[in-house]
């Protein structure tokens, strides 16, 4: 029987290989001057314009654009490696825009429904984020788990934003917290382990 961590190493893998990398590589033929780190800015401003609209539409339109301004992360770094310009800046500027998006996110969503369950998962989706950071900072390696990583996060927010409009997110963010919560003690448990 295959674990969890099996499937969704094969989904990502499937993915990335399939969807992600050879839509960056037609973008970076289609597009030949168009840099990596602007598409990350481009998705930082995204973000930002997609948490006003989750101000000013609500939670189930507000899902589509957060969706949308999510592209650039899912292409930015494709396109620096077709182009063979992937650079430490680049994964730098990467990892913060993706703290950006975060946190425009959970604070529109904390501004609708500014509920314990709101506050919580957006904090702890940055601490999952600063710990994997941080750790890997230090030498650590950690399991490849995108459930609860910045991809799987937005997509199951994206969800959950959707059925707010039969569930009050205040209710359905705990599975965020939740998983989480799991995801920083697996990963503390790595981090032990490989420390001796």
């Amino acid at each position: 029987m295959r674990t969890i961590d099996e499937i969704e190493a094969r989904v990502n893998f499937f993915v990335r290989t399939n969807v992600i990398s050879k839509v960056g590589a037609f973008l970076a033929s289609v597009f030949p001057k168009l840099s990596p780190n602007a598409l990350t800015l481009l998705g930082i401003v995204l973000a930002f314009l997609a948490s006003l609209f989750i101000v000013w539409q609500g939670l189930v339109a507000g899902a589509f654009a957060m969706l949308l301004s999510s592209l650039p992360d899912a292409f930015d770094g494709e396109i620096a490696r077709a182009r063979n310009r992937s650079t430490s800046f680049g994964a730098f500027l990467d990892d913060i825009a993706d703290r950006f998006g975060e946190i425009f996110y959970f604070s529109a969503i904390y501004f609708l429904d500014n509920s314990t369950a709101v506050f919580f998962a957006g904090i702890s989706s940055i601490l999952v984020s600063y710990f994997n950071a941080t750790a890997k900072a230090n030498g650590f390696k950690l399991s490849s788990g995108k459930v609860t990583g910045r991809p799987g996060r937005t997509v199951l927010l994206f969800l959950l934003m959707l059925l707010s409009y039969w569930f009050p997110i205040s209710k359905t963010l705990w599975l965020i917290v939740l998983l989480n919560i799991f995801t920083l003690f697996k990963r503390g448990l790595e981090v032990k382990k490989q420390s001796g």
